[in-house]
């Protein structure tokens, strides 16, 4: 930016009732996004241009320009880059008058430096530094109003540009397939909840368990248990009652035969260990009466 001063110089602060030009308010985000839309038509496959958000200065100055719009098709500016400078709040504009920094690093390498404001009341046409442009949103339609035309130039196309851009790039799509990616997650986790809440029970595989044991049971008694009990003459609490008396007892035979099985093992264990004491007792009985 070679004539800083002149580009940085704060006017006189605006009249009084001057009309605003734009729409009320807008966070920064909205607002890019916005932006977004008045380079990029919304759903085009193919926009033949490349908008880039918090895109660091080449060199080392780590300034940041907050949107950087790349023309790649010759109809629609190819090679030209629009670099933009985007406000909310008057404060935030008036401090970056008093500050050319971020303006100085990106001068070079921009076809147009834009500041982009959602009404004039942000920034007003007669204190936009000398060579920059000025765009505020219209109240319909996706493209914004030009309030201030920029001074149009070539860009150095440095490798630190084409490095940055690059990085950039790769950053976004990088993010872009996160965010598929988390939202893919969180659309299998909601029709995942949807098909449980639809299935209700029978959504979970232990109530499915049991219901296949309870099919196997009505198979191996020969009847249906219904709403109204198993078959024509048992009620269900009958039907309960009788399954009752009927596994309880068989339940219990099992357990006892489980203990007398362990107890016959542990039995024979200690008749292995027996015997064999035994046997050692006798050898050693044996071995004295030879010798006396």
């Amino acid at each position: 930016m070679n004539t800083a001063s002149a580009q940085t110089a704060l006017s006189v602060p605006a009249k009084r009732g001057r009309a605003s030009r734009g729409i009320p308010s807008a966070t920064t985000e909205a607002l890019t996004q916005m932006l977004r839309d008045h380079f990029i038509k919304p759903g085009e496959a193919l926009p033949g241009a490349v908008f880039l958000t918090e895109v660091t200065a080449p060199g080392q100055t780590g300034r940041r320009a907050d949107a950087v719009h790349i023309g790649t098709w010759a109809s629609r500016g190819g090679g030209e880059i629009d670099v933009c400078e985007v406000k909310t709040q008057r404060t935030d504009w008036l401090r970056e008058l008093r500050d050319p920094g971020k303006a100085e690093a990106w001068w070079p390498y921009s076809s147009r430096f834009w500041l982009v404001v959602p009404n004039t009341d942000v920034a007003h046409p007669d204190e936009i530094p000398m060579g920059w442009g000025l765009m505020v949103p219209k109240a319909r339609g996706r493209r914004f109003q030009v309030l201030v035309e920029p001074t149009r130039r070539t860009p150095d196309l440095t490798t630190g540009l084409l490095v940055t851009l690059i990085t950039n790039t790769e950053t976004v799509r990088v993010n872009a397939l996160r965010r598929q990616r988390d939202e893919l997650a969180a659309q299998h986790r909601q029709e995942m909840e949807r098909l449980r809440e639809q299935g209700g029970a029978g959504q979970d595989w232990r109530v499915e368990e049991k219901l296949t044991l309870l099919k196997r049971l009505e198979k191996a008694l020969g009847g249906r248990l219904g709403a109204n009990g198993w078959g024509r003459l048992v009620g269900t609490d009958e039907a309960a009652e009788a399954l009752a008396a009927f596994v309880q007892p068989h339940i219990e035979q099992q357990r006892a035969r489980a203990r007398v099985s362990r107890m016959a093992e542990t039995l024979g264990r200690h008749t292995n260990e027996l015997t064999a004491l035994v046997g050692e007792l006798k050898k050693a009985t044996d071995l004295e009466t030879s010798a006396g």
